[in-house]
């Protein structure tokens, strides 16, 4: 989007009436960024076009001498214009074109004339397309996005991004602070924090807080410095292409629940698994569901300075076994965790019948290791979970002992690329199964 000052510098210069200090701010922004070079040559040749027509209406009966004015003005003109590519065309030869990011995962994601991206792809300032699938960007100053197709992305630099259709989430460290979204009616300053963005067809858009602040201004075509609007974690906000006023609207994350995950580092999830946004009062035991294997974000990048004891670490099903015999994970890599879980409660005619929930999860980077025990639970908590929450029942899961044939036991396998999980849980209602899943962090 190109802001009101530089439009009227530019009408300003194509209008003859512009000074020397704003001629030089004016060369200094066209020299810094591309998409204003190329709003200022429509703009020469849209000048250039509404001088004939002036010209011609006004003076009918010397249109041979109005012609030559305008092409000497069209001359002039296009002049400029072509030495500005010629210029800037040039430079880019000599100054290649920064780098600020790279495509660091890929989940079906193609561009809109077919051609699939590819994981480790360099990012650089300009417009991003896809026609289908999700694409996470990891910017160099830590921002961490997700855009899902369609869609249309432009990147100025590492802190600013407009988005122009579809929808992206960001997660937001604190080395990034002050990134900007921008779309056609909204400007979104984040204050640290993850949060979700989308863009209809007809501008309006809708802007979700998952956890932290932002700040967004109502930003209209030809309409700026509007006050600022604080939204909080768990809140959300619209605004529309016909009006300044900026919404609350209730907080929901369905729309974002695609991209969200691979923000977070998973590619997909299969069957009944659904992946819950953080938000306020963020804590797994307030989240009841009869029909989904819910996954819960935990920490990311967490260092453990002692060994930790897990269920497994190999790859196979999952069988109990006693604590002594228990695998430990080393210190010194850096892991995120992820804790999935199936807490049923009572429903319907018949509300204690026993709940059987399927699915499968697959993560971005290798699984390390995976907890279940109600003791391992709670001892890794201190680590990688919350370790203010109190569950009030066990949590252990069920397998089917060796040799048992009988059915209703839990089931969890890990897959040989240690990138899957694949689970069976059966809960009756008023009991609840947790997983801990430790992940090698980017």
């Amino acid at each position: 989007m190109i802001d009101r000052d530089l439009k009227d510098l530019i009408d300003q210069s194509l209008n003859e009436t512009i000074g020397e200090d704003d001629l030089r701010a004016l060369e200094q922004h066209l020299f810094e960024d591309p998409v204003s070079r190329l709003y200022y040559l429509k703009s020469t040749n849209l000048h250039a076009s509404l001088r004939r027509r002036f010209f011609v209406k006004q003076n009918p009966g010397n249109i041979l001498s109005c012609t030559n004015h305008f092409f000497t003005t069209r001359r002039v003109l296009l002049a400029v214009a072509a030495s500005l590519v010629l210029f800037f065309g040039m430079l880019s030869l000599w100054i290649p074109s920064p780098s600020v990011g790279e495509v660091a995962q890929v989940v079906g994601a193609y561009r809109d004339n077919g051609v699939a991206y590819e994981i480790g792809e360099a990012v650089e300032p300009g417009s991003i397309s896809i026609s289908r699938g999700l694409l996470r960007l990891d910017l160099s100053n830590g921002a961490r996005i997700t855009l899902e197709g369609p869609a249309e992305l432009e990147v100025f630099n590492e802190s600013r991004v407009v988005l122009h259709r579809g929808l992206v989430t960001a997660t937001i460290p604190e080395s990034a602070v002050g990134f900007v979204v921008d779309t056609m009616t909204a400007h979104v300053v984040d204050l640290g924090t993850s949060f979700g963005v989308s863009v209809g067809e007809d501008g309006q858009t809708e802007v979700c807080v998952f956890d932290g602040e932002v700040e967004v201004t109502a930003s209209q075509e030809g309409e700026g410095n509007l006050l600022p609007h604080l939204v909080r974690e768990g809140e959300a906000i619209r605004t529309r292409i016909d009006s300044s006023v900026i919404d609350s609207v209730s907080y929901e994350t369905s729309q974002f629940e695609n991209a969200w995950p691979v923000n977070y580092g998973v590619l997909q999830t299969t069957g009944s698994m659904r992946f819950v946004s953080p938000g306020p009062n963020f804590h797994p035991g307030n989240y009841e569901d009869n029909e989904h294997i819910v996954v819960f974000p935990e920490r990311r990048n967490i260092l453990a300075k002692e060994s930790v004891r897990v269920d497994m670490i190999d790859p196979g099903e999952y069988a109990k076994s006693h604590y002594r015999e228990k695998p430990s994970l080393s210190t010194g890599k850096a892991l995120t965790s992820y804790l999935l879980q199936l807490d049923a409660y009572p429903e319907g005619k018949n509300p204690n019948r026993r709940r059987s929930v399927r699915g499968q999860i697959t993560f971005a980077n290798p699984i390390v290791g995976v907890i279940t025990e109600g003791r391992l639970l709670k001892d890794s908590e201190v680590v990688f979970g919350i370790p203010s929450v109190d569950y009030q029942t066990a949590r252990t899961i069920e397998p089917r002992p060796e040799g048992d044939r009988r059915p209703g036991f839990d089931s969890l396998i890990l897959t040989a690329d240690r990138h899957s999980l694949i689970l069976e849980l059966r809960e009756n209602p008023g009991h609840l199964d947790q997983v801990r899943v430790l992940v090698e962090a980017d």
